[in-house]
């Protein structure tokens, strides 16, 4: 392994344990957590980037082992669709709203 290889591997992981949500504590990263599970978290982390992983790899297997939660940036998936469309489908509906609202004046 090279130089280079191990200063890309530690902007990996440091990207990595930014993006990882700890599931002990309330909106903290396993990065700025020191709970038990968030410094397991690290080190698997750790271990897969040793491997070899991508980060899509890893993040596809933490997310199936602890939902997609997990991930501060979840994917676009069908069983989170309303949490993506939702807002845009709330400011259609209001501004629909308000227009008939203003034409009955």
């Amino acid at each position: 392994m090279t130089f280079a290889d191990i200063k890309n591997n530690d902007i990996l992981y440091n990207q990595l344990i930014t993006e990882i949500r700890c599931m002990v504590c309330q909106n903290q990263n396993i990065a700025e957590s020191e709970a038990p599970l968030a410094i397991d978290l690290r080190n698997k982390v750790r271990e897969m980037i040793d491997e070899g992983k991508d980060k899509d790899y890893i993040k596809k297997y933490l997310s199936e082992r602890y939902s997609d939660f997990i991930l501060y940036d979840p994917p676009f998936s069908p069983r989170n669709l309303i949490l993506w469309i939702g807002p845009f489908l709330f400011l259609i509906i209001i501004s629909f709203y308000f227009f008939r609202k203003s034409l009955k004046r």
